[in-house]
């Protein structure tokens, strides 16, 4: 017998999701100085608001399925894209104009639903103000993150917690629809690409490279102890060094992941505080730094990075290499 009722266990695994959210959402907030990348927050976002649940049962949907075609396809688009509006996701939003409404081709939008369903005019009001946040070319249709990151966001105290997670499963649900007919249609994926951050390349080098072109700029050797033997080619051989330890794998895996990447180049700045490298303080090296390099957070936030000690992994390793060199 559970100590705690389910319904309690569901109340509270709701605040918590909705406390982690806003935690992640403010620290974006704060770190982009208030400039928000929808796109970024819906990748932090996205583990705790899409439910499992959506995914298992798209992929029982067509595990049940004889064969899977782009009708097929297109019918379970526009199926989840009702059964969200009726869940009244757009409600916020003001509503919908007349030549809003008529541009909605009855056509179109009827010979992808059953005979029993019926496209009625509050339907096709609450879907017209849905299509100011759609991405539409071709067979792809996919939410324009930014726009309705920016409608979330306009009614953050009114959006609830149902509210996020029928906007994460439509979402989630567009997305898996793309992928199955780019399977069908790989031209498609070129129409995907030109609307979603696609991942960079992974490359080994360049976390050395911009790491020593950040800290072999003029103002920034301007800040060492010991000029003569601090200068730029000690500078770039210790990272060289660096990432040829044993700490190097991990400096790159990390660079590979867009949100730790920025804290990197700053963590090693902070280790070379701390070995006495640079005899500043931390802001002042950050400050410099920022002469030349666009880091996109605010200083103080860069300046804390480098005093992040959890982060620092290689620090005793620094400490060691610049004592011996």
């Amino acid at each position: 017998m559970d100590l705690v009722p389910s319904d309690m266990q569901e109340l509270f695994q709701k605040s918590m999701l909705i406390s982690l959210s806003i935690l992640k959402t403010s620290e974006m907030v704060h770190n982009s100085g208030g400039q928000i990348d929808y796109q970024q927050l819906y990748q932090l976002l996205k583990p705790l608001l899409t439910d499992p649940e959506v995914i298992n049962s798209y992929n029982k949907w067509k595990s049940d399925l004889c064969c899977m075609t782009p009708q097929m396809l297109k019918h379970k688009r526009l199926q989840v894209i009702f059964d969200v509006l009726k869940r009244d996701i757009m409600k916020y939003d003001e509503d919908a104009f007349n030549y809003e409404v008529n541009e909605i081709n009855d056509d179109e939008i009827t010979q992808w639903i059953s005979c029993e369903e019926k496209l009625d005019d509050n339907l096709k009001k609450e879907l017209a103000k849905l299509k100011r946040y759609l991405i539409k070319e071709g067979d792809i249709i996919m939410i324009d993150r930014q726009k309705f990151g920016k409608y979330a966001m306009k009614h953050i105290k009114a959006f609830s917690y149902e509210d996020a997670r029928a906007m994460f499963e439509l979402d989630a649900t567009l997305d898996m629809v793309n992928a199955d007919l780019v399977a069908q249609n790989p031209r498609l994926q070129t129409i995907i690409n030109k609307y979603r951050l696609q991942p960079e390349p992974f490359n080994a080098f360049a976390p050395a490279k911009i790491i020593k072109s950040i800290l072999t700029q003029t103002e920034v050797l301007a800040l060492v102890s010991n000029k003569q033997k601090y200068n730029a080619q000690w500078i770039e051989q210790f990272v060289d060094n660096l990432m040829a330890s044993e700490h190097g794998r991990k400096i790159a895996e990390d660079w590979a992941n867009s949100k730790k990447r920025i804290k990197i180049p700053a963590l090693v700045a902070g280790c070379l505080i701390s070995a006495g490298v640079f005899k500043c303080s931390k802001p002042k090296l950050a400050r410099t730094i920022r002469i030349r390099h666009d880091f996109k957070v605010k200083t103080e936030c860069y300046a804390t990075y480098m005093g992040m000690k959890r982060e620092q992994p290689y620090l005793e390793w620094v400490l060691a290499h610049v004592e011996s060199n």
